[in-house]
């Protein structure tokens, strides 16, 4: 008797669904057979539509990065000031790591926390993201500068770092059952020494 054809499935929604898990569990913590069920297919049909665990996971990261994770991004490009547009990318954070129905933290902090040492192409493209988002303040601080701004720190780079530990602190603290009230204090703390830090570095 001849086979059936596969049962049909909705790729954007199954997506969506290894994204939640991806953010809940990291890369290495959703293994096929938990993003096979959380996508509701089988495991042929997701290395036909995906090609593999590690470029299903960039496909989830990606969209993660333009949807959940993209507003801080917006938000930092949007402010007047340098200082307006990092505290404005901070608190978004704080809000997205605490947003209720989701997972704590953010996906690519928890991915990169287990991400296997041994798999070359995940751990590039989360280098590649970090990267990306340090660039990104960096370039909005030089226009700060450059706009004749006074910055806690005359290196737009080293101040683009010192952010993103804030960010991926406030990620770490979220994980732990940090509350988005907690959190919020961080980011009033960190724009304090930006207030009275002026040529720290």
């Amino acid at each position: 008797m001849p086979r059936g054809r596969p049962r049909e499935f909705d790729r954007d929604k199954a997506l969506r669904a290894a994204l939640c898990l991806f953010w809940e569990r990291g890369y290495q913590g959703a293994s096929i057979s938990a993003l096979t069920a959380a996508m509701g297919i089988g495991g042929p049909s997701l290395y036909a539509a995906f090609g593999s665990k590690a470029k299903l996971f960039q496909e989830a990261a990606d969209l993660y990065v333009a949807e959940e994770a993209g507003e801080p991004t917006r938000r930092l490009a949007a402010g007047d000031t340098a200082r307006a547009s990092v505290e404005a990318m901070l608190r978004s954070n704080a809000d997205l790591f605490t947003r209720d129905g989701e997972p704590a933290g953010c996906m690519l902090t928890r991915s990169a926390s287990t991400c296997p040492g041994d798999d070359p192409e995940i751990q590039d493209y989360l280098d590649a993201s970090v990267e990306q988002r340090l660039r990104a303040v960096e370039i909005r601080l030089e226009r700060g500068a450059a706009d004749g701004e006074a910055l806690p720190c005359h290196e737009p780079r080293a101040l683009a770092e010192y952010f993103d530990a804030v960010v991926e602190g406030m990620a770490v603290r979220s994980m732990e059952g940090a509350s988005r009230a907690s959190l919020h204090r961080i980011v009033d703390l960190t724009m304090r020494i930006w207030d009275t830090g002026e040529g720290a570095c």
